[in-house]
């Protein structure tokens, strides 16, 4: 078992697990050795064992709000660390009573969780999104607190106050006006991740974390993706060159060529990011970095628009701000989905077609095509194994993956397009 050692004091969190509750939970403490006796210092949590690891001393993912608990450890841990440390320093002997005393939450901790409110608190986190460049998230987030702030009905609603029935009633308001449960579900995870950034800060309590408990729901989305066949009657569909949806076709089809790289990122790529005849870029919304070779249809498609944009594609304009840019992008996108619904029905295809069906069509054909899943996983960048430790599968030759690109793309661009 992982233990932690300074000045020949050492602690580790465990379950104490001579006292059970009625409902088989073990209180979690911290245990703190010196001179052959320990003292214990409970956290004031409960957890079953089931979701406990002795080695990583922390609550395990599968528990549903082992956020604020591993967030109330950690801040205990370092809240301890820097006790004995300042100690080393002064030379000064350790006392375990006044330890333990200064791992107590003051008095101006607890009133900061009773006055500051969750959705003044969740603006300030809108504006440091903003600052950092994070537009995406920022919109999320602005969204996510104006409905919290239409359901409450004041910016005054206090982390004491959002309590686990205010969740379950905030949950039910959202449904009975009409919203999708998938974007519900986005809202109160959104909101579940202000909470536990404010537990991390010290503003609210991890004794009153809400979501403890709560389950939230998510519905399986329509499946998104394009045979061979329909794929084919959008790439000989005859169209205008140089007509509107002839170029909105071609973005799409660039897209799917690339392994249904995200159309966001795609419509940002620029000269540079074209290296040793790969496309390699940065995913904005998870910061790993992709390498895609430039296969021939792919390469058709750059090569006719070179040197219209200082992207790649003509779409974007390279000035404004962030969000401008951003609402520009989400506007793009909007208009290449128009053109694809009349594509879709021009070719007769009864999908309602967006940029979404690029990568989970191509998914779709290299399964088809009986590549294995593992290996279309790693093409479309995805993680597998154990998730507390987030294990990666061994990267694939990239001539492998490459080839099944090429395999993919074929499949589709089997007639010439008008």
């Amino acid at each position: 078992m992982q233990t932690f050692k300074s000045m020949g004091i050492t602690y580790k969190f465990l379950l104490n697990q001579r006292r059970k509750s009625t409902s088989n939970e073990y209180s979690i403490v911290l245990r703190i050795y010196t001179s052959g006796r320990y003292r214990e210092y409970s956290l004031g949590e409960q957890i079953n064992s089931n979701f406990w690891s002795d080695e990583l001393q922390m609550v395990l993912p599968s528990f549903s709000g082992h956020e604020p608990i591993n967030s109330k450890i950690i801040s205990t841990r370092n809240k301890l660390k820097k006790i004995l440390l300042l100690a080393e320093l002064n030379e000064s002997s350790i006392d375990l009573e006044e330890v333990f005393n200064k791992l107590k939450p003051t008095a101006n901790h607890v009133n900061k969780a009773v006055s500051q409110s969750i959705i003044k608190y969740g603006r300030t986190q809108i504006e440091l999104l903003n600052k950092s460049g994070n537009v995406g998230n920022a919109m999320v987030y602005n969204n996510s607190i104006n409905k919290l702030r239409e359901y409450a009905g004041t910016d005054h609603l206090s982390f004491t106050a959002f309590t686990y029935q205010k969740v379950v009633d905030f949950n039910a308001y959202m449904l009975s006006s009409g919203i999708k449960v998938n974007t519900v579900s986005l809202y109160l995870r959104t909101i579940r991740a202000i909470y536990n950034r404010a537990i991390k800060e010290g503003i609210a309590s991890a004794n009153n974390y809400p979501f403890r408990g709560f389950k939230i729901k998510q519905e399986k989305t329509i499946s998104r993706s394009l045979t061979i066949k329909e794929m084919q009657s959008i790439v000989s569909l005859g169209l205008r060159i140089d007509s509107p949806i002839w170029h909105w076709r071609n973005y799409f089809l660039l897209s799917f060529c690339l392994i249904g790289i995200n159309f966001a990122d795609m419509l940002k790529l620029e000269r540079q990011n074209i290296i040793d005849g790969r496309i390699v870029f940065r995913r904005s919304k998870t910061g790993k970095i992709y390498s895609i070779a430039i296969n021939s249809r792919a390469s058709e498609i750059i090569s006719y628009y070179s040197g219209k944009s200082n992207y790649l594609l003509p779409v974007l304009q390279k000035v404004g701000s962030p969000v401008k840019s951003k609402n520009d992008t989400k506007q793009a996108v909007k208009t290449c989905n128009q053109y694809l619904k009349k594509i879709a029905a021009d070719c007769k295809i009864s999908k309602s077609i967006s940029t979404y069906y690029a990568r989970y069509t191509f998914a779709n054909i290299a399964r088809q095509l009986g590549y294995s899943k593992d290996l279309i996983a790693e093409a479309l960048g995805h993680e597998y194994g154990n998730r507390v430790t987030g294990i990666y599968l061994d990267n694939y030759d990239n001539q492998v993956i490459d080839a099944m690109v090429v395999e993919v793309v074929n499949a589709v661009f089997v007639q010439e397009r008008g």
